[in-house]
């Protein structure tokens, strides 16, 4: 029972501080995009969906949906496992293709969402690159956050989008140590862009 205690004495403290999270129930509407009608306890409303990972409104698109259709009629739902068991896709393949052909890479490598890419190459990056510095916005994702973690590399936070503390924190850094900057061009959760061309 004490560990039962345990778990209830963490979410009342989760309670306590506001950050239980409660996930919004959407019904979101072919071609009404980005309109959804959320549920909630007291009732259903509109609402507006803000988010930056459908922003060009993909999702909704007729020849985005219908390919996946022709998909799913094809090759069923699901791989059944990850690529290193159970293979990939063709259609993955070919995408993967074309991605490398549209940048003129020699290749290019899909993953399941954001949030792994993000986690999977910082932490990558950190484990390959001796002595690396990572250099991170305050308001990064949590993927990036934890990606950075996981890599060992040190790291160093910036205000957000502040380019001159950037620059200070850099200065003071070992010039020949090989330097890398973690930011968002879009900030899913904040909404504002990150300034690219003065990082850059």
């Amino acid at each position: 029972m004490k560990h039962l205690k345990a778990f209830e004495d963490a979410l009342n403290s989760i309670h306590g501080e506001g950050r239980y999270r409660v996930f919004v129930d959407l019904h979101r509407h072919k071609g009404r995009f980005p309109k959804a009608t959320a549920r909630f306890e007291d009732g259903e409303r509109e609402v507006t969906i803000w988010c930056s990972n459908d922003y060009l409104g993909m999702g909704q698109d007729d020849d985005v949906i219908n390919s996946m259709h022709q998909a799913i009629d094809s090759f069923g739902a699901g791989s059944g496992g990850t690529r290193n068991i159970s293979g990939t896709t063709r259609y993955h393949v070919d995408l993967e293709r074309e991605l490398a052909d549209l940048h003129g890479k020699e290749s290019a490598l899909l993953f399941t969402s954001g949030y792994v890419s993000n986690e999977a190459t910082l932490s990558t990056l950190g484990k390959i690159l001796p002595d690396l510095i990572i250099y991170s916005d305050s308001l990064n994702h949590a993927s990036m956050i934890e990606g950075i973690r996981r890599s060992g590399a040190d790291r160093r936070i910036f205000r957000h989008n502040d380019v001159e503390h950037l620059r200070a924190l850099m200065e003071n850094d070992d010039p020949s140590r090989p330097k890398l900057i973690a930011f968002e061009s879009v900030y899913s959760m904040d909404g504002d862009f990150g300034r690219m061309e003065e990082i850059c």
